[in-house]
C-alpha cells in the first residue's frame, strides 16, 4: 500500500511520467470498453445493428495498437475521429439525438487539442487542432440538422432514452476530465523536468567538475553577499587560503591522473573539516579558498584542523603513498575592505607559510 501511495503521489508531482504510446493506448482501450458496453446495451434494448456496430468497433479499437506500437499516431488519431463522428451520425439517424451520443464530438475536442499539443508528431500543432475542432463542431451541427428534418428509423423507448441520455453525459464529461488531469500531469511533469534541469545547470554553472567543490565564479558571489552583511550586521567572516604544498613534484612524478586524485582527495579532507554553514571552494589549481562563519579565532581553528586533516592523506602510487601537506593563510572580514582585499591579505599569508617552512597556518597575528 505504501508503494501504491509513493506511485500515485509520483504521478500527481510530474515525478512519474507516461509516454505518448502508454497514454493514447489507454485512452483507445477505454473507448474499446465504452463500445463494448454500448453493444451490451444495444442488443440488450433489441437493436442489432447498432449491437453489431459496436462489437466491430470494439474490435477496432484495440487493432489499433498496431498502429500505436508502429508510432502511426496520426493515422490512429484520424481513424478513431472518423469512428467517433460515424457513431454520432448513426445513432441520431437510427434512435434520435435525444440519447446523447453526439456528446462525444464535444469530448472530442479538449481530447484533440491535448493529443495535438503534447504529441511531437504534429508540427503544425495548432492548425491540426483547429481543423479537428473544426470538424467535429460540424458534425454536431450536422446531428441537430439530421433531428430536425429526419425521425430516426429505430427509436430508443422512453426508458432506454433516459439511460443512454445520463450515460452518454455523465461519460462526456468524465472524459473532459480526463483529459484535464493528464494535461495537468503533463504540466507538473514539464515543471519537475525544467527544474531538474535548472538544478543541474545551476551544478554546472558553480561546482568543480573535479572536486565537487564549489567554483571561483560562486565563492566570488558568496563573499559579496558575506561583505554586505558584514556591512548590513555586522556578522564577521573569516578566509582561508589553502595551498597543496609541492604539488608540481607530484604532478611531474607520478603525472596529472595521479595529482587529479590528490586533488580529490584533498578537497573532501577540507570539506570534512568544515562545519554545515562553511563554504569550500576550489579557486584553482591547486588552490583553495575556505569561507567560514565566524572571526579569526574560529577560522584559525578550522584551518588546524583542516591541516591535520590532510596530514592524513595517503594515495598510493605503484609501490609508493604519497602523503600531502598543505599550508593555509588566513585572515578576517574587515569593514571597508574589499573582496579582493581580503582574499590578497589571506595569499600573503599563505606566502608568508610557504617560506617559513610549509604545512603551518599563518594569520594576521602571526
Amino acid at each position: 500500500m505504501g508503494n501504491l501511495r509513493h506511485y500515485i503521489k509520483g504521478i500527481r508531482n510530474g515525478e512519474v511520467y507516461f509516454d505518448e504510446k502508454f497514454k493514447f493506448g489507454f485512452i483507445l482501450h477505454e473507448v474499446s470498453l465504452l463500445h463494448l458496453l454500448f453493444a451490451i446495451l444495444f442488443l440488450c434494448m433489441g437493436n442489432k445493428i447498432l449491437g453489431a456496430y459496436n462489437v466491430v468497433v470494439f474490435i477496432g479499437y484495440f487493432s489499433l495498437d498496431y498502429l500505436i506500437k508502429a508510432d502511426k499516431y496520426k493515422i490512429a488519431l484520424a481513424i478513431a475521429s472518423t469512428e467517433v463522428i460515424a457513431h454520432s451520425i448513426l445513432t441520431t439517424l437510427l434512435v434520435g439525438l435525444q440519447t446523447g451520443f453526439s456528446l462525444y464530438c464535444f469530448s472530442m475536442i479538449p481530447c484533440v487539442f491535448y493529443l495535438v499539443l503534447t504529441w511531437n508528431v504534429f508540427k503544425k500543432k495548432e492548425r491540426a487542432s483547429l481543423i479537428y475542432s473544426a470538424i467535429f463542431t460540424v458534425v454536431i451541427g450536422f446531428c441537430f440538422v439530421i433531428a430536425f428534418f429526419v425521425k430516426p428509423l429505430t427509436p430508443a423507448p422512453l426508458p432506454w432514452q433516459v439511460v443512454f441520455s445520463v450515460l452518454n453525459i455523465v461519460m462526456s464529461i468524465a472524459a473532459m476530465a480526463e483529459f484535464l488531469i493528464l494535461l495537468d500531469w503533463d504540466i507538473m511533469h514539464k515543471s519537475e523536468k525544467m527544474a531538474s534541469l535548472n538544478t543541474e545547470l545551476d551544478e554546472k554553472a558553480n561546482i568543480d567538475p573535479l572536486t565537487k567543490l564549489y567554483n571561483r565564479r560562486f565563492m566570488n558571489q558568496k563573499l559579496e553577499e558575506k561583505l554586505a552583511e558584514l556591512s548590513r550586521e555586522g556578522n564577521l567572516f573569516g578566509i582561508i587560503m589553502g595551498d597543496i604544498d609541492n604539488f608540481k613534484h607530484v604532478n611531474d612524478t607520478y603525472g596529472h591522473d595521479l595529482g587529479d586524485v590528490v586533488l580529490v582527495e584533498v578537497g573532501k579532507a577540507l570539506k570534512k573539516s568544515t562545519r554545515d554553514d562553511d563554504y569550500v571552494c576550489r579557486w584553482g589549481g591547486e588552490e583553495f579558498l575556505i569561507l567560514i562563519n565566524g572571526n579569526k579565532d574560529i577560522t584559525k581553528g578550522v584551518a588546524e584542523r583542516m591541516r591535520s586533516a590532510v596530514m592524513e592523506i595517503s594515495v598510493p602510487a605503484g609501490n609508493d603513498n604519497i602523503t600531502i601537506t598543505m599550508t593555509f593563510g588566513v585572515t578576517e572580514s574587515i569593514t571597508g575592505f574589499s573582496i579582493d582585499k581580503l582574499v590578497s591579505i589571506a595569499d600573503e599569508n599563505l606566502y608568508k607559510g610557504k617560506q617559513n617552512g610549509k604545512n603551518r597556518v599563518v594569520s594576521n597575528d602571526d
